[in-house]
Formats: C-alpha cells, sequence, structure tokens
C-alpha cells in the first residue's frame, strides 16, 4: 500500500512538471507571435513607404475594430486583423497592403441610431506580404 501510494504520488509531481513546461511554451508562442504582430505595417494603398519591393502572400481579413485610417494601434481589436494574418501566414507577414473597412452592424441592433451610435464592429481586408 505505501509502495502505491509513493508510486501515485511521483507520477503526480512528473505530470505537473509537464503541464508547468507546456504552460512555457505557450507563453514563448505568444510572445513571438506578439513581436511579429507589433511590427507589421498596415497601408490602405500598394505603397509601403521605405519598401518598394514585396512579395503578396495572400488575403487576409479579420475584425479591426475602427477604420484603418486610425493609425495609432491602440484599439484593442486592432490588432485581431493583424493576428488574423498571423494565424494564415505565419512570421513571413511584414505588412498589410490595400487595406480597407466596412461596418457591420451587430445582431442587437433593432432601430435606427444615429451616425456612430449603432451596434457593431469594423471588419477589415487586405493582401498580406513580405519584404524582399
Amino acid at each position: 500500500m505505501k509502495a502505491w501510494l509513493i508510486l501515485t504520488l511521483a507520477v503526480a509531481i512528473c505530470g505537473c512538471g509537464a503541464i508547468a513546461g507546456e504552460g512555457d511554451k505557450i507563453k514563448q508562442e505568444n510572445a513571438a507571435e506578439e513581436a511579429v504582430v507589433k511590427r507589421m505595417i498596415l497601408v490602405q494603398g500598394a505603397d509601403v513607404p521605405g519598401h518598394s519591393k514585396y512579395s503578396q502572400l495572400g488575403n487576409v481579413e479579420g475584425i479591426c475594430g475602427r477604420a484603418p485610417a486610425y493609425d495609432d494601434d491602440n484599439s484593442s481589436a486592432s490588432p485581431g486583423f493583424k493576428h488574423a494574418a498571423f494565424n494564415k501566414y505565419g512570421d513571413k507577414v511584414d505588412a498589410i497592403i490595400n487595406v480597407d473597412s466596412w461596418f457591420v452592424i451587430g445582431n442587437q441592433a433593432s432601430a435606427i441610431q444615429g451616425p456612430g451610435q449603432s451596434e457593431g464592429h469594423f471588419q477589415c481586408k487586405g493582401i498580406a506580404v513580405h519584404f524582399e
């Protein structure tokens, strides 16, 4: 009985170590993703300042929270668009060009309201590119 208890305790301790290691791995992956997303450039046209040559990776779409004309990256939803690009193309994404946005009215909007008063979000689309 004593041996069984010691064996069970040893297995539990080993299992906790594996879980802690997995948690550290996830933290490292999240930090790497945040670094890539932070350096991405969003532009409404096809010209990226300081980068005349790039290759297109493909289309990307996601919730951007605000119109792309707001160049502040402080919107909590703004990085969602960049994360969509990262999830689709990985760390190859340096910029998203031809960014366009439109307002999507939420399901809870039941009456016509004034400008800026409707429930919903901005959806963005563009083309992910990699600098050469």
